[in-house]
């Protein structure tokens, strides 16, 4: 004989379960002290003990950053682990690409135009680029590991939908190697949160030089 008590509370739980993992979406805004947005911030998923996630299928096509105006554009480029970068030049003069950071050490030498192979970024993490030519030009490639990630806007806002309220906040910015993630941890309700950063000072010709001294110029 069927137990319409006992199926009725198995149902009751079970939606509650659901409940309780279902997927909040939060408005998330990142400023400093003076209330300036950091653009193009990073904001992921903190992996807990144990967590597994799906591994993601990185896209075939390459991502771009190129070189204009003696920049990196964009000046952070986010891709997933497995995709490969190409790195155009649309200035009329040589540059020489270079990285020291872990996750991706390359440098592409003295070249114009867009005739370089592109680079596979395997590993997942931070790197910084440099100009071994022009010194102020810095620009960095942000390889997403298997967590949700999502990316600032201009406003500093991103929409984050998420079960986990531990993340991770990474920007240039906030410290002086450009490289710390900073923990953070969110109400689990779906109510709009401003969080408030400190900008680290840097004097300009600290913040933009980066390792100008390891190849020889040509």
């Amino acid at each position: 004989m069927i137990n319409y008590k006992i199926l009725l509370k198995i149902a009751l739980f079970a939606v509650s379960l659901a409940g309780s993992t279902q997927a909040v979406a939060k408005t998330v805004t990142l400023v400093d002290e003076q209330g300036q947005p950091f653009i193009n911030a990073v904001i992921s998923v903190k992996a807990t003990a144990g967590e597994v996630s799906s591994p993601s299928v990185a896209p075939a096509q390459p991502a771009i950053m190129d070189q204009v105006n003696r920049q990196f554009e964009p000046t952070t480029l986010v891709i997933e682990q497995g995709r490969t970068v190409v790195f155009p030049n649309s200035d009329n003069i040589r540059h020489h690409v270079y990285s020291f950071s872990q996750p991706k050490p390359f440098e592409i030498k003295l070249y114009a135009g867009d005739s370089v192979p592109p680079v596979k970024f395997d590993k997942s993490g931070i790197v910084v680029l440099g100009c071994n030519i022009h010194d102020s030009m810095v620009g960095y490639i942000y390889v997403k590991d298997q967590q949700p990630t999502w990316e600032t806007d201009a406003s500093g806002k991103a929409e984050l939908n998420t079960t986990q309220t531990e993340v991770l906040i990474w920007h240039p910015d906030l410290s002086v190697n450009h490289l710390n993630r900073l923990p953070f941890t969110l109400s689990d309700d779906d109510k709009p949160v401003e969080i408030v950063l400190v900008r680290i000072a840097q004097l300009e010709t600290s913040k933009r030089v980066f390792g100008n001294s390891k190849f020889k110029r040509q």
